[in-house]
């Protein structure tokens, strides 16, 4: 078993988790959340860590888990409040209010706000490969699957992707990373 120093642990991991978050949930506020959340289960759970993979990809491990809980939470709610707003079903796919601040609408606007539209499986994975620039071998850790399942919802994802974009009139935005690179070393 191996102590963790919850202390240093957050000053050396938390700017990495932030960022994956707001990636993940596309706003500063939600990101903010959900990475002190992911810290807070940290140390609650420090003794859960066996110290089999680095610390950072437990983190991410814990960090996807929260975030597939909220996004599970937040589609409960929706549907619930779509019986009491019918005819409102564009509500979530509307533009933020005016004063919403530009780092929103910007990230709408992104490759990642596309990246959102992928199904969880391949979203997460693109996130820990691209954004986090995680080698295939820690995503397979953090996602705690086989390295051939993480190649193949790369390679699915990025073809997802491609279309996505091509379908978009506005296709001005650049693929993450070397795409072509990892559609070869995911066959």
């Amino acid at each position: 078993m191996t102590t963790i120093d919850v202390q240093s642990a957050t000053r050396e991991h938390f700017a990495r988790i932030h960022r994956a978050a707001l990636v993940l949930t596309g706003n500063p506020w939600d990101a903010d959340d959900l990475a002190q959340e992911t810290f807070l289960v940290m140390a609650r759970r420090s003794s859960d860590f066996q110290g089999r993979s680095a610390l950072y990809t437990w983190l991410y491990g814990i960090l996807l888990n929260l975030e597939r809980r909220e996004r599970r939470r937040l589609s409960t709610n929706r549907r619930k409040l779509q019986v009491l707003w019918t005819g409102d079903n564009d509500r979530q796919n509307s533009t933020p209010p005016p004063d919403a601040p530009i780092e929103v609408a910007e990230w709408k606007r992104s490759l990642w706000a596309k990246v959102a539209l992928l199904p969880d499986a391949q979203r997460e994975t693109l996130v820990l490969r691209f954004s986090e620039k995680l080698r295939y071998e820690e995503i397979a850790e953090v996602l705690e699957c086989p390295l051939g399942t993480v190649k193949s919802r790369i390679f699915n994802g990025l073809s997802t992707l491609r279309t996505l974009l091509a379908d978009d009139a506005d296709a001005t935005l650049p693929m993450p990373g070397n795409p072509l690179e990892d559609m070869h070393h995911a066959i």
